[in-house]
């Protein structure tokens, strides 16, 4: 599946640390050491709720069945704040995994006011059962 946003800004670098080239045909796009340690970064796009008090997750490089099983307890107890990232296209947010831990979550600058609101869509989106985005 091909990456939402702004991916012909990081073309050739690795999608997780954002420092070192990428190896040719990877999955993830991750580097060398990235891939070693088993670190990925998943892309949601986010957008406004129908009844416009909030935001909700609209698509997603996860599958919500997948982000229910895997990564809805590692997000409930996510605790830090997450970093603005100048990478990411509008409306993103982005998770750093590494094998089975959440490492960190990134926003796009125009959800950075908004941080709380975006991690709080994220989290209801691992809630959801097997409904589509």
């Amino acid at each position: 599946m091909r990456p939402c946003g702004a991916l012909a800004y990081t073309r050739g670098v690795c999608r997780v640390c954002l420092k070192r080239p990428e190896i040719p045909d990877e999955r993830y796009g991750r580097c060398e050491s990235c891939a070693a340690n088993g670190r990925i970064a998943f892309r949601f796009r986010l957008g406004p709720r129908r009844d416009g008090t909030g935001l909700v997750v609209r698509a997603g490089e996860l599958s919500p069945h997948a982000l229910r099983q895997k990564w809805r307890d590692p997000l409930l107890s996510y605790s830090g704040r997450p970093a603005d990232k100048p990478h990411l296209g509008l409306h993103e947010i982005e998770l750093v995994t590494a094998r089975d831990r959440l490492e960190s979550v990134r926003l796009a600058h125009d959800l950075g006011p908004r941080a709380d609101e975006a991690v709080a869509a994220l989290r209801a989106a691992a809630e959801r059962t097997d409904t589509a985005w």
